[in-house]
């Protein structure tokens, strides 16, 4: 495996970022949340869509793969983005926005999972993550925001009754935006809700499958 190749291969996908709203918040219809889980040698791309901004369930969708890629960090889009690609596409319809559990910019190459997954569908994505993957916390205005040297990758948010979670944008949608729809689809608990739900989706095909797949 040629680690250098690959990073040359997402430099090259992460010159086709857009920090640009291809969609205004006003103009977006659905949120669709991706979740993966694993199942000995499978990966299951777990993707509900909701409407905007009710957050109602729309429809859910899921597909079973062989996974070939071993775990590497910041690498992950070699491992489970054609996967997640391929459930998206079963549910996308226009003016959505994906909500991805991985990175969007904030990562050493400026390509997550978020980004590949937006690159591939032409569509845009927000990257969630539980863990800071990359870049450093600076509070500026009133906001922590994470930051590449001078460079603003994305931001943190931070709660009374939870650890922080990370958000950055995958591409064409800008930062502020990305930063507003998540906000809007906090209900209660430390994750999104379209990421919530598709981790639950995710976990309940997990349960039903792990007696078959041996």
């Amino acid at each position: 495996m040629n680690l250098e190749k690959l990073k040359r291969l997402q430099l090259e996908i992460a010159k086709r970022v857009e920090l640009k709203d291809k969609y205004s918040i006003d103009e977006v219809k659905y949120v669709i949340g991706v979740d993966q889980a694993f199942l000995k040698d499978y990966v299951i791309s777990a993707v509900v869509r909701m409407k905007y901004p009710s957050l109602e369930i729309d429809e859910k969708a899921y597909t079973i793969e062989r996974v070939d890629f071993p775990y590497i960090p910041t690498f992950l889009m070699f491992r489970e983005g054609d996967p997640a690609v391929k459930a998206v596409k079963k549910v996308l319809k226009d003016k959505s926005v994906i909500v991805v559990d991985g990175s969007g910019i904030a990562h050493p190459r400026r390509c997550g999972l978020a980004t590949y997954i937006a690159v591939k569908t032409n569509e845009p994505s927000i990257g969630v993550t539980k863990k800071k993957l990359f870049g450093e916390v600076k509070l500026e205005k009133g906001l922590f925001v994470l930051k590449d040297g001078d460079e603003t990758i994305g931001y943190e948010i931070r709660f009374k009754r939870f650890k922080p979670i990370y958000v950055s944008p995958g591409s064409y949608i800008s930062l502020n935006t990305s930063l507003q729809i998540i906000k809007s689809c906090l209900r209660g608990h430390r994750l999104p809700e379209p990421i919530r739900e598709a981790h639950n989706f995710a976990n309940e095909i997990k349960r039903k499958l792990s007696s078959i797949i041996v």
